[in-house]
């Protein structure tokens, strides 16, 4: 099953403001949907890896970050380009592997 790897603020800000396209994983351990959603991670980070970065984030750990860019719900996906957010889904719903590659896929 995917384990998140924790950043520090300080990381989540160099992945935010690096060149090129990067989505960001928003959960907590605490989160059910965040767990539910677990199992499926890896396959859509492989999907999401062909053409962006993949990094995780923790709400609790860097809700500063989370605080900044108004990031409430989670699990949230975020794709940011060249340091400027493009788009996210998730608020806290309980989303679909397929809905989480079909949101990717139209952002391409």
């Amino acid at each position: 099953m995917y384990e998140p790897t924790h950043n520090s603020n300080e990381a989540v800000e160099e992945h935010i403001n690096k060149p090129g396209r990067h989505v960001m994983f928003l959960s907590a351990d605490w989160c059910g949907d965040c767990k539910a959603i677990k199992p499926f991670i890896q396959t859509i980070k492989d999907e999401v890896t062909q053409t962006a970065e993949w990094f995780d984030a923790d709400r609790d750990e860097n809700i500063d970050i989370a605080t900044k860019h108004n990031m409430r719900g989670i699990p949230s996906f975020v794709l940011f380009e060249n340091g400027q957010e493009i788009s996210r889904i998730g608020h806290g719903e309980r989303l679909t592997p397929k809905e989480i590659v079909d949101w990717y896929h139209s952002t391409l």
